[in-house]
């Protein structure tokens, strides 16, 4: 795309605002000033000083882990315990966490995902190791709660007879240990079985012949995995790659693969599964780039990845988080890069490019350099149906610039106005407070903020219908235990937005039973006006170390009608809804077998 179309995509997006705001009256800037965020991780206990001591956060994934309806955790911290913690029910219901169980101590626990993996109907675990402090091998838990008759949650160590251990080399019979980064889920062969993608970092102790190669693991639905990464083409980049998100790139069906690379050109993967009949994956980032404008290789120093449709328009786009390479520097252009410095968020033009409108939507403003972004997630946090933008820096230890290493996090909130290209308001005034302080933990174990933020979700904890972002802390493993930072969980209140969530349940044979990667659209209006739609996927991890749960949301702010819920499940079938549709309510939905 040429620099005039990209000038005239900006007139029309004003044309189009005009038209939005007529059409949905309330959709304004105003809106934003109304909310009000307080943190409670404190009477939740989210803020957790579990074993004496905060812990050296990353991981951090949501999941109804014991059926209950109510949104339980793992957090992965490298060198402390990292563990599950199960919501249960308080004083009037209020959300209460409690240990349900360790899962690994002292680990370089970075990563993680969940999913249903053996299609028993709970969600079992993965956790990578490693990433930037490190090699090691990875685990695989196996939820028993469905084995236990459902009374006891319980996670089982699995990953040796799953053979996730770690890749194997040539001639080779044990896994050997490497830099996993994170973890995604995805039924890249649509097969019923949900499959594992790792990115794998470069370390200088990652042994070779396997150094920064990812992994692709093959579900073979008797609970074993199959290396299949060189089999369909993904053994190509040795790249230092972070967090990759799976993306259906051209509304084709087949999950495609967004590789983000701290150094070096990220990479576009592109599914044939349906054009070919054989999941094989071709790179496809130069016929996605509209070269020399957009150039989807860029930023450079992607640190994570996102996938979510930006603009409500059908089409999933995909975001990408920049750490500067020269932390602490001055911010400038990137060498052979057409962007300025900064992240980038790549709308897709209908399956046959994407131009980076991060600029232009207000998400480098600013773009933070120093002691940047690490943690970050998308969700719709203010309920108006298009996802809000958290941005979590720090660095991981002591810098010269920064004495403390942490970084104020940043927060782009939707203007709440739909048009071709979304628009933000930097609202980071809303979270930029120290966590508050809680009873009997003594004032100095509350290390000075701003703190290191990593993984970050965006839940409903507890169940009124409204996001909260939940935020895990910490430096790495090798420093002293001034990194270990207090959790937050932020709740916003002043706007109350219409809302729908709705779980989705595969049958376990043509579509696995966490259902990753279904695709819905919802139809509303108000008034008896102009119905408009909202979109939303079902992903399996999200941005870095993170996963936003198995509830898909959609904020229906101004809507005072749901007319249809369609749904596009993972092996083609379009079911359509339009009985039991409530305005704020959840809902369950089910592919027959």
């Amino acid at each position: 795309m040429m620099l005039q179309d990209r000038v005239a995509r900006r007139h029309v997006r004003t044309v189009s605002v005009g038209f939005f705001l007529l059409a949905f009256s309330g959709m304004s800037l105003g809106q934003q000033a109304e909310w009000t965020v307080a943190d409670v991780a404190v009477p939740t206990r989210f803020q957790d000083s579990f074993a004496g001591h905060f812990k050296r956060g990353r991981a951090l994934i949501a999941a109804d882990f014991d059926l209950d309806g109510r949104i339980d955790v793992y957090l992965g911290n490298p060198g402390d315990e990292s563990f599950v913690m199960r919501n249960v029910a308080g004083p009037g219901g209020a959300p209460k966490f409690e240990v349900a169980q360790v899962l690994v101590t002292g680990r370089l626990a970075w990563g993680g995902a969940a999913a249903d993996y053996d299609n028993d109907g709970d969600y079992d675990l993965f956790i990578a190791t490693g990433a930037n402090e490190g090699v090691g091998l990875d685990y695989l838990f196996r939820n028993m709660w469905m084995e236990s008759g459902q009374t006891q949650l319980r996670f089982m160590d699995v990953t040796d007879q799953a053979g996730v251990r770690g890749p194997v080399p040539d001639g080779a019979t044990q896994p050997i240990r490497v830099a996993s980064a994170n973890a995604v889920w995805g039924d890249y062969n649509r097969d019923g079985d949900v499959d594992l993608f790792v990115s794998v970092n470069v370390m200088v102790n990652s042994p070779e012949p396997l150094k920064g190669r990812n992994i692709l693991w093959d579900n073979n639905g008797d609970g074993t995995f199959t290396d299949v990464t060189d089999a369909v083409g993904l053994g190509l980049t040795n790249l230092k790659t972070r967090v990759s998100t799976f993306v259906d790139v051209d509304n084709d069906g087949d999950l495609d693969l967004f590789e983000n690379n701290r150094s070096g050109p990220n990479v576009l993967w592109r599914n044939r599964l349906v054009e070919t009949d054989e999941a094989v994956f071709e790179d496809a980032t130069e016929a996605f780039s509209n070269l020399p404008v957009e150039d989807l290789r860029y930023p450079s120093a992607a640190f994570a990845s996102a996938a979510a449709d930006f603009n409500n328009d059908g089409w999933q786009d995909i975001i990408v988080f920049m750490r500067d390479p020269f932390d602490g520097a001055i911010p400038g252009p990137e060498a052979g890069s057409p962007y300025p410095r900064g992240h980038a968020l790549f709308l897709n033009q209908a399956g046959t490019g994407f131009i980076n409108v991060a600029d232009e939507a207000g998400l480098n403003n600013p773009f933070e350099a120093i002691n940047g972004v690490m943690g970050c997630q998308v969700g719709d946090v203010t309920g108006d149906g298009i996802p809000d933008v958290y941005i979590g820096n720090g660095a991981p230890m002591s810098e010269p610039l920064d004495p403390n290493g942490g970084q104020f996090d940043q927060l782009f909130l939707s203007d709440g106005m739909m048009g071709p290209i979304p628009s933000y308001i930097n609202r980071t005034d809303l979270i930029d407070f120290p966590a508050p302080q809680a009873r009997g933990v003594p004032p100095e174990a509350y290390p000075p903020y701003p703190y290191r933020t990593h993984g970050t979700a965006f839940v409903d904890i507890d169940g009124d219908g409204l996001l909260e972002i939940a935020v895990a802390n910490g430096g790495p493993s090798s420093s002293p235990d001034d990194v270990r930072e207090p959790n937050r969980l932020f709740k916003f209140s002043g706007v109350n937005p219409g809302w729908l969530k709705v779980r989705p349940v595969g049958n376990g044979t043509t579509v696995s039973r966490d259902a990753i990667g279904t695709r819905f659209a919802v139809t509303v209006s108000q008034g008896g006006g102009q119905p408009w739609m909202v979109y939303n996927t079902l992903f399996a991890g999200s941005a870095f170390p993170a996963q936003n749960g198995f509830d898909v949301f959609f904020g229906l702010r101004n809507a005072d009608t749901i007319h249809s819920l369609e749904i596009t499940w993972p092996d083609g079938t379009v079911q359509t809804v339009t009985e039991g549709l409530a305005l704020n309510s959840s809902m369950v939905v089910s592919l027959d077998p």
